[in-house]
């Protein structure tokens, strides 16, 4: 392994996928190194993950119309069966708001119009067994407000056929 220098411009050659080269001591390291294996010189590493984090919605009061959000599965407005298994009401997947009310946000969905309940946990008044819950929300970023079909994908019979 050999590291040339010229005029600032520094050319590794041996170097294989997967590798990082340690700029003080020209050692070869795993690419997943924290520091060097010879000289245990630090790596730069990046400090941020790619792409957009997923900003879970603490208070649902913030959200305007417009916005897009998903619900993440495993949470929210359930009934338990006799095996104790729970059965959730709400589809996970993405919503796009419409209004937010004291206790939940109204959506508009793949399958239609949704109410998202966002209050404390509270036992139904019809069923012993039913539950209201307070839903996991994740606010997406990417959404266009003014196209709901860049959202949901377009409808069946909208795509000309000429």
């Amino acid at each position: 392994m050999s590291i040339v220098s010229d005029i600032g411009v520094i050319y590794m050659s041996g170097k294989k996928r997967g590798q990082k080269v340690c700029e003080k001591c020209n050692c070869v390291n795993g690419v997943r190194a924290y520091e060097c294996k010879e000289c245990d010189a630090p790596f730069k590493m990046k400090k941020y993950r790619k792409g957009n984090k997923k900003k879970q919605v603490e208070d649902h009061k913030t959200l305007n119309r417009g916005d897009l959000i998903r619900v993440v599965g495993g949470n929210g407005c359930h009934y338990i069966d006799r095996n104790g298994d729970r059965h959730y009401f709400t589809d996970r997947g993405k919503y796009l708001v419409q209004s937010t009310t004291t206790d939940g946000i109204m959506t508009y969905g793949k399958h239609g119009h949704q109410y998202i309940y966002m209050g404390e946990r509270k036992q139904s008044k019809l069923i012993d067994s039913g539950y209201w819950d307070r839903h996991k929300i994740i606010l997406l970023k990417d959404a266009d407000p003014k196209s709901p079909h860049s959202i949901f994908g377009s409808p069946k019979g909208s795509r000309s056929r000429a």
